[in-house]
């Protein structure tokens, strides 16, 4: 098969069923996306396929419905290395526990969330994204974490984690900045706080000698998407995100979700 599904450890473990990831190419085969799923009936559940590009809003499968929950576009930009200083409010978060004020701006952050859109996830969407920040804030899902402080209370949140980039056919690799969750509290937009968070983003890249720093964010976030346009990030992709529902799968209470193939 040209196209092959991978387990989603992490997902699947929360979820407490088999998950698996696809990617999937703009130009392919829509029998060989029919068989690989076949393929995979048994084996998860649900299925999360990315497409590159654009894609329609249900790809048309003769087993299930293969929806689009998320549309989204990737940025990038080089990293400044004459990063000015930051502002007072800006301070990175170093301590091993998770206040309230983070676990209330990680929910907020994901408000367009695929977990949030699709109905067979979205009662788990909150204790979704409490469980990622206390797992950033752990070191685990996280490698450096800034926060806006306004007094004792966390306004304004950004995490970044560095990931190796293979640049050439030798196996070597550099490293870049990836920002994952970006939030700041619906009382406190558009006051700028979001461009001093992409500041401590460039200066922690600039202090560990990173080349790029990296974000992916919905399609109809605009405002996030003017801020990283404003900022000098430019476009580099775009995906569309379906969930593939494996048809046969029901709830045991002994042995949870199983196939009934």
């Amino acid at each position: 098969m040209l196209y092959s599904i991978s387990p989603v450890l992490w997902e699947s473990k929360f979820f407490a069923f088999p998950i698996g990831r696809l990617e999937l190419p703009a130009n392919y085969s829509l029998d060989e996306l029919e068989s690989v799923l076949q393929f995979s009936r048994n084996r998860f559940r649900l299925v999360c396929i990315s497409l590159e590009g654009n894609g329609v809003e249900t790809i048309p499968l003769s087993a299930a419905e293969c929806v689009c929950f998320d549309r989204r576009l990737r940025f990038a930009k080089l990293v400044p290395y004459n990063v000015v200083s930051l502002d007072p409010h800006v301070r990175a978060y170093t301590s091993t526990f998770c206040s309230k004020w983070l676990e209330q701006l990680a929910v907020q952050s994901g408000q367009l969330s695929r977990f949030k859109r699709d109905p067979e996830l979205s009662s788990h969407f909150e204790r979704l994204f409490l469980t990622w920040i206390n797992y950033a804030v752990s070191g685990e899902f996280a490698d450096s974490i800034w926060t806006w402080r306004e007094g004792n209370r966390h306004v304004g949140l950004v995490t970044i984690r560095c990931v190796r980039r293979q640049i050439n056919e030798k196996n070597e690799f550099e490293r870049d900045g990836c920002i994952e969750l970006l939030a700041v509290d619906s009382q406190y937009r558009r006051r700028g706080i979001g461009s001093h968070l992409f500041d401590a983003c460039d200066f922690w890249c600039s202090s560990l000698s990173m080349k790029n720093v990296t974000l992916s964010t919905q399609r109809e976030n605009e405002q996030t998407i003017k801020l990283c346009e404003k900022l000098g990030y430019k476009q580099v992709g775009e995906s569309t995100i379906y969930h593939y529902w494996n048809p046969g799968w029901i709830y045991d209470t002994k042995h949870g979700w199983i196939s009934k193939d």
